[in-house]
């Protein structure tokens, strides 16, 4: 599959059998040569796998020269375990690249072990750099886990070209709102859902990925749970839904449609339902269209457990162009 698949990879000093698997990431032009791509993901140190995501996950780059599609392949580590759900952006304001992610500085386990967050908490953390190769400065902690919804951090800066702000607003677990003046300052929470957030819920979500359209309108997309409600804690198919609103601060609107689902058609024609696919994310168009070009998501086929995967896939027709410009096609 496109994307970051080294679930085979075979190393003697590994705790664990499953390899280098990964679990979503973000898909980045590099800023000097436009046919490389760069892509930040989650990966699961010692062959523990996605069922040791904590405290096992660490960020690492990975680079394809076959466009953003990939296949990737490992670069370098960004940082130690225990890190996760990296987003990573450019920001305009400050002139550097952010790297948003979960996690704690700990220990190097000698094992493959699955910790809850009562024994380590997340924390959202905040790191930077002047090129998208770093070096990348200490995580420094802006939201720990005594605040409400302080995990899966997706920011999205505020700058355009006619308000060339430094603020940043921070879309957390549940699409609660917060806002900073500047990406290393204090974040506000500014808003929380109306809806049922509560596990177990119809609108039970996770894994935002928030932006603002060219209009100015603002977009999440989100791992929604509905299935695992309704079909006996069954993972699939409908997996993606979309919210929206005029303005940050809402009123956002929670669409009860599926935005995406986890079955796949593939160019060689066939056809496979994946068992899960989350942590959605969006590549899009630089041409000032904001379009949609690419998701990339963790995945995993049925029946596994551990072994997993960051799949990407082209959206409708315009990343065909895209791809041509670059010469590729």
């Amino acid at each position: 599959m496109n994307g970051y698949n080294h679930t085979d990879v075979v190393d003697p000093s590994y705790f664990g059998p499953y390899g280098n698997a990964s679990w979503g990431g973000q898909v980045l032009q590099d800023p000097h040569d436009h046919k490389l791509f760069h892509l930040f993901t989650s990966q699961f140190a010692d062959g523990c796998g996605l069922s040791g995501w904590r405290p096992h996950s660490y960020i690492i780059r990975a680079e394809s020269r076959n466009g953003p599609q990939g296949p990737y392949h490992y670069a370098d580590a960004v940082s130690e375990p225990f890190r996760h759900n990296p987003y990573i952006l450019w920001s305009p304001a400050d002139k550097k690249y952010l790297l948003y992610a979960i996690g704690v500085d700990a220990h190097k386990p000698d094992m493959c072990e699955s910790l809850t967050y009562q024994q380590w908490p997340n924390n959202i953390s905040v790191s930077s750099a002047d090129s998208i190769e770093g070096p990348w400065t200490p995580f420094k902690m802006i939201l720990s886990s005594l605040e409400p919804q302080s995990t899966n951090p997706s920011p999205w800066p505020l700058w355009t070209p006619k308000h060339r702000t430094s603020k940043i607003a921070l879309g957390v677990e549940d699409n609660a709102i917060y806002l900073a003046d500047k990406w290393d300052d204090e974040y506000k929470l500014i808003h929380t859902q109306k809806w049922n957030t509560s596990e177990w819920s119809p609108t039970w979500t996770e894994d935002t990925f928030l932006w603002r359209d060219k209009r100015g309108h603002w977009h999440a997309l989100d791992h929604w749970m509905i299935d695992l409600v309704e079909n006996n804690r069954q993972q699939w198919p409908r997996v993606g839904v979309h919210v929206y609103a005029r303005e940050l601060t809402g009123p956002w609107h929670f669409k009860s449609q599926e935005a995406f689902n986890s079955t796949v058609n593939f160019t060689d024609g066939s056809i496979r339902t994946l068992q899960r696919r989350e942590r959605p994310k969006l590549f899009f168009s630089d041409d000032g269209e904001m379009t949609p070009l690419y998701l990339s998501n963790g995945v995993q086929e049925m029946g596994e457990g551990a072994r997993s995967s960051t799949f990407i896939q082209p959206i409708g027709e315009k990343w065909k162009t895209y791809e041509k410009k670059l010469g590729f096609f």
